[in-house]
């Protein structure tokens, strides 16, 4: 589905897509999917033509429904869940709150950075890196001290954030997104030879942030949700600096989330020049309970 939403399945891809839409866990996914993309604001866009098979026990081939493109509205979006006899009809409204957690030195004005993957809360700290004029610029790749036979192919920076106090907020009722954004500029010559990836990235988890260097890397298959942006870039161009946004759902349990940004070249050993990154905000999202209703077909 996340390939879908980037319009890049195939034909073949595609009708594995719809034959996974015809069992309740498919259909149960695709809302799921719709409901969080749809509380982000800027996420609501014109969907590609979607078909939705009908339930095995009612299924006709040749008479499958379909989605119509969806288009945002500044009054929200109505999805159609369709199924034999009933048509769930859903609601989304853009969120209603938004709040910037505490995110320290984001925009880089602080010359101070750590080095090694940060031991507690507040300040960026990773692989070799330096502020040059209110700028994060990447400097060099290094290896995890806790994953010694790694190898080091790319610059990674790291801030661990409390999110501890945001738990009483959850009783409120409604979704909760943390959104993690960073402003990437690659500043050398036009159609370098080497290209290079940026990611923004963010990571949550339960327990003590204090403990959390002694396990990075590994301790990422154990996070409670994690969000992801990406871009490529072959030197400086037309658009500038390139800005990513990373999302995940804020489960209640959550204590902590890693942020962290990246330059990885990508030709080895990396060679770093050039490479900044700038304003990183961390923001949390909240969408209201959504009304349903159901209705007769």
């Amino acid at each position: 589905m996340h390939r879908w939403r980037e319009d890049s399945l195939t034909e073949e891809e595609m009708h594995r897509l719809n034959e996974a839409l015809i069992t309740p866990e498919g259909r149960a996914a695709l809302r799921d999917d719709w409901f969080l993309e749809a509380s982000l604001p800027g996420a609501l866009r014109t969907r590609r033509l979607l078909k939705v098979a009908e339930p095995p026990q009612t299924m006709n081939r040749a008479g499958w429904l379909s989605w119509r493109p969806l288009t945002a509205a500044a009054a929200g979006l109505i999805i159609g869940i369709f199924s034999a006899s009933l048509v769930l009809a859903v609601t989304l409204p853009r969120a209603t709150s938004e709040r910037l957690l505490s995110l320290v030195n984001g925009s880089f004005g602080d010359p101070q950075i750590g080095h090694g993957f940060p031991h507690q809360t507040g300040g960026w700290s990773g692989d070799n890196a330096a502020i040059s004029n209110g700028k994060l610029r990447f400097v060099a790749a290094e290896g995890d001290v806790a994953d010694p036979g790694g190898r080091a192919i790319a610059c990674d920076v790291f801030q661990l954030v409390d999110l501890r106090a945001l738990k009483s907020t959850h009783g409120s009722g409604g979704e909760m997104v943390l959104e993690l954004s960073a402003s990437f500029l690659d500043s050398r010559p036009p159609n370098t030879n080497t290209s290079v990836t940026f990611f923004c990235q963010l990571y949550l988890f339960q327990g003590d942030p204090a403990q959390m260097h002694q396990m990075w890397p590994k301790s990422i298959p154990d996070a409670l949700a994690s969000g992801s942006a990406q871009v490529t870039t072959l030197g400086l161009d037309a658009k500038g600096a390139r800005t990513l946004t990373a999302r995940c759902l804020l489960p209640a349990e959550a204590d902590f989330a890693v942020a962290q940004i990246v330059a990885r070249p990508n030709l080895h050993p990396a060679k770093m020049e050039g490479l900044f990154a700038d304003d990183v905000k961390l923001t949390l999202k909240t969408a209201p309970e959504l009304p349903v209703r159901i209705v007769q077909r």
